[in-house]
């Protein structure tokens, strides 16, 4: 019973023995959504440094606007298939909240509640346990993780002059993973069992970035994070020790062509050091987030345009199955609905997904996503 906690962070951070049951995208300590709005997903992460939403670049608070509260929701619909099965589920985001308020004509404040890395999985297991006399009786062992580790940012922007804005941020990253074993067995002479806990999480980290226009219809933005240390707790003992990931990103954006968006966007993040974190066999990938994409102003709907969207979007994910790193392809579509004259926004984004690493099995995904834009 001393050697519980390790145990059991061990399995919160290992993968799922069974493909089918488990998850490619999910492994060490969860799948990262982004931290991209819906705006944003649609157009491959290529917009989201320039996203006032989005918190990728604190700069880009400088084109938020009015006073607004912004709520987005995300399911995911997944299925992983691999030789001789299939398993499929259905998983619940609420992945990004935020507000901002000007003051006066240069400086915006935000505050936002995100997913960072989300932690959703189930495996089942079926064996023989062995008696003392020979004898055996089959039994069903569960596992189950539900928690993710969330990014709560107080960010700040200022516009020197219109073609050049800077801005900087404080993340706190808090979030539990909640651990449930069970086993069951055929026979009622054996003792069946059930045990769970729960691993706090604690961490922190800053952030900066800028938006500059060297030629009228040309932006340019650069993004960085240095990531200070995390740890893992369990009834207020320390577990263990990482540090979150530091993150550097450049991106472009073309606005010169009349009712026409074309952007791109790549940021490297070093997951690696995350690793320390688990203490189980944690292999975090260092990696690149690539995207491209562009948004054109389509029918108009309530006396004002309805922007489509379109992007590609391909990244390294975090953490391997099995020592191999998992890498993503996406493809991404949206639009918006303007509301009272553009003061509020109405955005649906939808993703396919395609998921593998150098092993049996491949994860499939769809994402639909909604965010609304609310200016009181």
């Amino acid at each position: 019973m001393q050697k519980l906690p390790a145990v059991l962070l061990a399995l919160a951070c290992a993968a799922p023995a069974a493909f089918a049951q488990g998850t490619l995208s999910t492994q060490g300590f969860g799948y990262p959504p982004g931290e991209l709005s819906t705006r944003a997903a649609s157009t491959g992460g290529a917009t989201a440094p320039f996203d006032p939403v989005s918190t990728v670049n604190p700069a880009s608070l400088s084109s938020w606007g009015r006073t607004a509260l912004y709520f987005q929701y995300s399911p995911e619909f997944r299925s992983v298939s691999v030789p001789g099965g299939s398993d499929h589920a259905t998983v619940t985001r609420f992945p990004l909240l935020a507000a901002a308020v000007g003051i006066g004509s240069h400086a915006t404040f935000g505050i936002s509640a995100s997913t960072f890395l989300d932690r959703t999985w189930q495996t089942q297991l079926t064996s023989f346990q062995h008696g003392n006399q020979g004898d055996s009786t089959q039994f069903t062992e569960n596992f189950s993780v539900n928690g993710a580790i969330n990014d709560l940012r107080l960010a700040g922007a200022y516009q020197i002059i219109p073609a050049l804005r800077i801005g900087v941020a404080g993340h706190v990253y808090t979030g539990e993973n909640r651990l449930d074993i069970s086993r069951t067995f055929a026979d009622s002479s054996f003792a069946s069992f059930s045990q769970n806990s729960t691993i706090g999480f604690t961490g922190s980290a800053v952030s900066g970035g800028i938006e500059a226009e060297p030629v009228h219809g040309l932006w340019l933005a650069a993004t960085g994070r240095l990531g200070g240390p995390i740890t893992s707790t369990r009834n207020d003992t320390t577990l263990s020790r990482g540090y979150i990931p530091n993150s550097y990103g450049g991106a472009v954006e073309i606005t010169a062509i009349g009712g026409l968006l074309l952007a791109a966007r790549a940021e490297w993040t070093g997951w690696s050091t995350m690793s320390k974190l688990g203490a189980g066999d944690v292999t975090g990938f260092d990696g690149w987030d690539m995207g491209v994409g562009a948004e054109a102003s389509g029918p108009t709907l309530l006396g004002s345009s309805m922007p489509l969207r379109v992007g590609f979007r391909h990244r390294t994910l975090p953490f391997a199955v099995s020592g191999h790193e998992v890498t993503e392809n996406a493809v991404a579509a949206g639009f918006g609905i303007p509301i009272a004259g553009d003061r509020s926004r109405l955005d649906f984004g939808l993703e396919r997904a395609s998921r593998t690493a150098d092993v049996a099995g491949k994860e499939h995904a769809w994402t639909i996503s909604a965010g609304l834009l609310v200016r009181p």
